[in-house]
């Protein structure tokens, strides 16, 4: 059924896909899943809410739908397929980036043991992609490394998607079940670029000219 599918709404739920203003997304388009019981009660079968913080339930379910937070888009079959964590999208220009979907093409990469991407602040764009990377030995963490890894991405990668910025790193944050911290891996971007000790690639990523 697709990639990252995960089956199609049952008759007992209703859903929306929804863009930043609330707003539905077309058919095809990625939006935040938004769900809720179909019936009288909007939230039956769903937790009863955070504890002790009524004001983030409620904010939760606002417009009487839960927001998931998950970034999904609907087939042209129905089916659902999940994007990525609304918090880990980022936002370049008007574009929705998927990390995961740019994580997954740099982890194909020979010289790449383990990558994570997500956004940090760009005074133009607003948001630009950047990914921390362990590299395999012998691979050095150098600027000819980097551009070798920005020219395979761009084999697979529309130009936009591309990492404006390249960091080597020993370790990557990590919780105890080895699942990438998101929260700490945007303040070790952070960090890296105040520190410079990235390699800009922004200027390499231009729109091709017959497009």
């Amino acid at each position: 059924m697709g990639e990252r599918c995960f089956g199609r709404p049952t008759p007992d739920m209703q859903w929306r896909l929804v863009d930043e203003s609330g707003a539905e997304v077309p058919v095809g388009d990625s939006g935040e899943l938004r769900v809720r019981a179909a019936g009288s009660d909007p939230r039956a079968g769903f937790f009863s809410g955070y504890n002790n913080q009524p004001a983030l339930t409620e904010a939760a379910w606002e417009g009487s739908y839960f927001h998931t937070g998950d970034v999904v888009r609907c087939g042209a079959d129905g089916a659902l397929h999940f994007v990525d964590r609304k918090k880990s999208i980022i936002r370049r220009s008007g574009e929705n980036i998927a990390s995961l979907e740019v994580e997954a093409v740099l982890n194909q990469l020979a010289d790449i043991q383990a990558v994570g991407v997500g956004p940090v602040d760009d005074e133009i764009r607003g948001e630009e992609v950047m990914a921390c990377i362990q590299l395999h030995p012998p691979a050095d963490a150098s600027r000819d490394t980097a551009l070798r890894i920005f020219a395979a991405a761009a084999q697979r990668l529309v130009y936009y998607k591309l990492p404006g910025y390249i960091a080597f790193v020993d370790e990557l944050p990590l919780t105890a079940s080895q699942k990438l911290q998101r929260g700490e891996l945007k303040k070790l971007s952070a960090a890296l670029i105040a520190r410079q000790q990235v390699h800009d690639l922004r200027s390499l990523k231009k729109r091709p000219e017959n497009s």
